[in-house]
């Protein structure tokens, strides 16, 4: 009778050299030098047209809310969530709110003036620099002053991060006479974000 032969451990386990390793590690720190910078710049790209896209969309409900409602509303900057400030950029956040008083200040406690919005401060090098602290929209949905007269201007909305190209780095959120909202790219600024 025959036996099968008795059962030898055989290692199947393979490693690998120091050398391959050490390719191998060189050769994962060349492709995360030059992918992270790039990498850090597509974030930064996509956080500038979040909060374009963002505060656009906060302007055009503001002025849906105003033809609808037959009266004013309001968009200011607030750091506090509650009330309107004049100083510091949009990147501080802002609030919309019905501005029945028309004064584009602070919504009045007890006159039913309500802040139908608010979004929190930006972060992560977003600055947002504009001619305008409040844009204001009236029953016609026209950006109007708090006298009535014809408002309008632009927002600058940027990342102060350095591996951006220029190309990616800003946009202008112009607001024109009919109240519509338009976004321009801009090329050529400096990485401070200025107002042109």
């Amino acid at each position: 009778m025959n036996r099968p032969p008795p059962f030898q451990f055989r290692s199947l386990a393979k490693g690998f050299t120091l050398v391959e390793l050490m390719v191998t590690i060189s050769v994962l720190a060349v492709l995360m030098a030059v992918g992270i910078p790039s990498f850090q710049g597509v974030i930064a790209s996509s956080r500038v047209t979040t909060a374009t896209n963002d505060f656009m969309a906060t302007l055009a409900q503001a002025r849906s809310n105003a033809i609808r409602r037959g009266g004013r509303v309001t968009v200011c900057k607030s750091a506090d969530g509650a009330s309107c400030v004049i100083t510091g950029g949009w990147e501080q956040g802002w609030i919309m709110f019905n501005d029945d008083d028309h004064s584009a200040v602070n919504p009045s406690v007890g006159t039913g003036e309500t802040i139908t919005f608010s979004s929190p401060a930006l972060t992560n090098g977003i600055v947002m620099i504009g001619n305008m602290n409040y844009v204001s929209f009236g029953a016609d949905g026209l950006p109007k002053n708090m006298n009535g007269s014809g408002y309008f201007g632009t927002i600058r909305i940027c990342s102060t991060v350095a591996a951006l190209s220029d190309d990616k780095r800003a946009r202008d959120l112009i607001i024109n006479r009919t109240g519509r909202s338009l976004v321009e790219r801009r090329t050529n600024i400096a990485a401070t974000c200025p107002f042109p």
